[in-house]
């Protein structure tokens, strides 16, 4: 690698300093030159951009422009401008240089897809340099492993972020999807392109699996898969397609087939990052594993996951499996834990929210948490219907918590949504929160028509006799009372009573309703 970066700053000196034969010389080109020469680099910028501007298809201005960012120390710009200008018109030795930069640069930072296409396309114009076919014997063979990162650091002279994306769309080591946790970002042309070279050259190993990779990007699972298994019979030792394999199987909803698939690649990891890959292999298992509600085996897979790597996403497993299991604790410990890792992680958030509200810890977490989650669903989503439902798991406790706080109209928002859900709509919870914030609000009839569908259930009793007070039906709130009292006896005797009951407190017949226990105690009441 050293003899590149040598052989790398004579070429460079070479082609800055001899004139070039189809050199595009404007007076802009010639102004940029002369100020570069006196290292002034702002004046030399304009220039060069100008000639750019007026001279769209030569990409030497670019060329120098990536020149000057990389002496400013500017990488992401200098990068950008050495891309633009290799696209563009060069002479053969100023493109061989742009060209070995890029290359250079990209397996530097193990971006194995850009690291393959720069080092290819400079091997067309010098076949026989031997450090430049090892790196792109190294990108193609590690083409589709999970690397790393796609996040760019500073090694010596070319380095950082290179692409002409925003630093917030380079991906991370981060969970786009509860399903297929992975890192395969790289950029693949339609898969008929590669149907094509395969239909003249079948045995192309390394074109199967960009063929593969193209597939599953159109979602097109069974194709993917046929093409694994011809990759997997060839070479049934390569971790990384079984790891796809898995991926696939995932997508398919065939969690036990995936879960076959990431033991073998277990088997045989990766040898480059081996913990980053193993990351994503446990990873998935492990969701593999909650689709199968075989929970135990997923919380083990997602905490060796973070063995390997000390991330958020696995954190955030964890706390998913923990709520499924309604284990509170667990699920605010996890959740605590990820959010120290990534503090705005929306689910995280949610999560901590709602395992929080079920052990009943009203603390400033709390508090923050579901300013954090309400503020995203509000700010994202104004039509609660277009909210994705990995998000909608804790609407409930969001309805909850506006009733409580007298949001009676933005609970009854989220109350709708989840009306759509059947296994939502009719459960005990959604049927008495929905009736009590229709009881708090004032609708009593539409609160008595929800309150009738909760059974054994002495709160719901109990709510169905205050509304039938409100409404003045004596005999309604009597009947519904008892239902409440028998199951819960100590409402006979609840200081509340009088505040819960006003409206018909001062009729005789339900103070000695009240004090005779419904006839089954001697009544107090003075002659």
């Amino acid at each position: 690698m050293e003899s590149v970066r040598k052989y790398l700053s004579l070429v460079f000196i070479f082609v800055i300093f001899q004139p070039t034969l189809f050199a595009i010389d404007s007076d802009a080109m010639k102004e940029g030159k002369k100020a570069f020469s006196k290292k002034a680099y702002g004046e030399a910028i304009k220039k060069f951009t100008k000639h750019a501007d007026s001279h769209p298809q030569d990409g030497e201005a670019y060329m120098y422009l990536g020149y000057i960012y990389e002496y400013k120390k500017d990488y992401p710009k200098s990068i950008q401008n050495f891309r633009r200008a290799a696209d563009l018109d060069l002479d053969k030795d100023q493109r061989k240089t742009v060209l070995l930069k890029l290359a250079l640069f990209f397996n530097y930072h193990q971006d194995w897809n850009l690291s393959a296409t720069y080092s290819s396309r400079y091997l067309k114009y010098d076949p026989k340099n031997e450090e430049v076919q090892k790196i792109y014997n190294r990108a193609v063979g590690n083409k589709g492993n999970p690397s790393s990162s796609q996040s760019y650091s500073h090694p010596t002279k070319v380095e950082t972020k290179p692409t002409e994306q925003k630093p917030s769309e380079v991906k991370k080591d981060s969970v786009k999807k509860q399903e297929d946790v992975s890192d395969d970002s790289e950029a693949t042309k339609p898969s008929e392109h590669y149907e094509q070279l395969l239909a003249n050259q079948p045995n192309l190993e390394d074109v199967r699996w960009d063929y593969v990779l193209a597939l599953f990007e159109e979602k097109k699972y069974d194709k993917a898969e046929t093409n694994l298994k011809i990759l997997i019979e060839k070479n049934p030792s390569r971790s990384r397609y079984h790891y796809k394999l898995g991926i696939v199987k995932l997508r398919q909803d065939d969690p036990k087939s995936a879960i076959e698939s990431f033991e073998r690649a277990k088997k045989n990891p990766f040898s480059k990052d081996t913990n980053v890959f193993l990351y994503y292999v446990y990873l998935n298992e492990g969701i593999a594993f909650q689709k199968l509600a075989e929970l135990d085996k997923a919380e083990t897979s997602f905490q060796q996951a973070y063995k390997q790597l000390q991330k958020d996403p696995p954190l955030l497993a964890l706390a998913r499996l923990y709520e499924q299991k309604s284990d509170w604790e667990n699920c605010i410990s996890y959740s605590d834990k990820a959010l120290s890792l990534n503090p705005n992680q929306i689910e995280s958030h949610m999560f901590r929210f709602v395992c929080m509200f079920e052990a009943g810890k009203r603390t400033k977490k709390f508090e923050t948490s579901f300013a954090k989650y309400a503020e995203f669903i509000d700010s994202k989503f104004p039509d609660l219907k277009q909210t994705p439902e990995k998000y909608q798991m804790g609407f409930i406790k969001l309805a909850r918590r506006y009733t409580e706080t007298n949001a009676f109209d933005k609970a009854e928002s989220y109350f709708s949504v989840l009306e759509k859900d059947p296994t939502r709509s009719e459960s005990r919870e959604f049927l008495f929160y929905r009736g009590r914030n229709y009881f708090y609000s004032g609708k009593f009839d539409l609160a008595i028509s929800i309150l009738q569908k909760v059974t054994g259930s002495s709160s719901g009793y109990y709510l169905l006799a205050r509304c039938y007070s409100k409404k003045g039906d004596i005999s309604k709130t009597k009947e519904q009372f008892k239902l409440a009292a028998d199951l819960k006896p100590e409402y006979w005797t609840s200081d509340s009573l009088e505040k819960d009951f006003k409206d018909i407190w001062k009729d005789s017949s339900f103070k000695e309703f009240i004090q005779t226990k419904a006839g089954t105690a001697t009544s107090q009441i003075q002659p």
